[in-house]
């Protein structure tokens, strides 16, 4: 929903003791994605809406109706650059080539959540369910999980904790994209996760009431801001940002600028063949320096599988390479 927070709804219970999960973008530990970040190799081409209410108890306050199918794809746009699900809702998304399970995370969505002025550790985020399909027909959901109480039905006004979340689509502000890991679905007979085709994004409603609530994979009512009876009503899809495909995954140019990196991927030794080599960083995904070195063999032992980029200085120039640890 897209408004101008006038009302913050203040902590009704310690929540803070329940984290576990990643925090927000900018905090440590965060897995928020910008849309800037490297690591976006293709967007989604296609979206499908199915519009949801307003307001799900009261079906004649209409459908949600702000923004166009497009919007949800290319790069993100920011705050205005979306489509409105409405309460329960759905959004399909399509792509020119399929993305494709490789280490780490596969795809991020993004919402346009809105940090609280006052306090920059919550945000108004509206969330959603996402599911995977390979043919278009069958489709799985990734197991998300909510710490948020829902005894006390958060207002169309509430800010939320992103530690409270996970596998939630719209756990981050605007322009920071939500990672999904295709190895958290289920294994199943029906889906190739080496080759998926189709994204869908489904509004969580967020009211408690048993009679239109819905749950989380562990039995857990969702609860996330509700009633919002406008026509941005429910979850905002801005963009579907795809990490690994089949058009792009394990093909990556390592010999240019007189800089080689290699093996790519790579399990435990990186070598960086560079004249007049001065320094390497590795950063991860999320833009964090996780590593740096003088020499020209990293031992890549410790890290986690996933995406990383090497900035290699040499020769007065910084070349930065894109690889995968296996």
């Amino acid at each position: 929903m897209i408004k101008r927070i006038s009302i913050l709804l203040l902590a009704l219970v310690p929540t803070m003791l329940w984290a576990q999960f990643a925090p927000e973008a900018g905090f440590a530990g965060t897995t928020a994605m910008h849309a800037d970040s490297s690591a976006f190799v293709a967007w989604a081409t296609g979206c499908t809406v199915v519009r949801g209410p307003q307001r799900i108890d009261k079906p004649e306050s209409g459908v949600a109706n702000f923004g166009e199918e497009a919007l949800a794809t290319g790069v993100p746009g920011g705050t205005m650059d979306v489509i409105s699900l409405g309460d329960g809702g759905t959004a399909t998304l399509t792509f020119a080539s399929p993305i494709y399970n490789g280490p780490g995370p596969d795809f991020a969505v993004f919402e346009n959540g809105l940090v609280n002025a006052q306090d920059t550790t919550i945000c108004f985020l509206e969330i959603a369910f996402v599911e995977v399909s390979s043919d278009g027909e069958n489709f799985f959901r990734f197991p998300a999980v909510t710490k948020m109480q829902d005894t006390v039905q958060l207002n169309g006004f509430a800010c939320m904790h992103a530690c409270l979340i996970h596998n939630f689509a719209g756990k981050y502000q605007a322009m920071y994209g939500t990672p999904f890991d295709l190895d958290e679905v289920e294994d199943n007979a029906l889906l190739d996760k080496n080759n998926i085709t189709h994204v869908k994004v489904v509004d969580v409603v967020g009211t408690i009431d048993p009679e239109y609530a819905t749950y989380d994979s562990e039995g857990h009512k969702v609860n996330d801001p509700w009633p919002t009876p406008f026509g941005s009503s429910g979850f905002d899809l801005d963009a579907v940002g795809v990490i690994y495909d089949l058009a792009h995954y394990d093909v990556v140019d390592n010999e240019t600028e007189n800089v080689a990196v290699y093996p790519n991927p790579v399990k435990d030794r990186l070598t960086v063949k560079a004249d007049n080599l001065q320094s390497v960083e590795v950063y991860n995904i999320v833009g964090q320096l996780v590593m740096s070195a003088s020499s020209d063999v990293i031992a890549m032992d410790d890290l986690t599988q996933g995406i990383y980029f090497v900035r290699v200085n040499a020769d007065g120039k910084t070349v930065t390479k894109r690889i995968v640890k296996q």
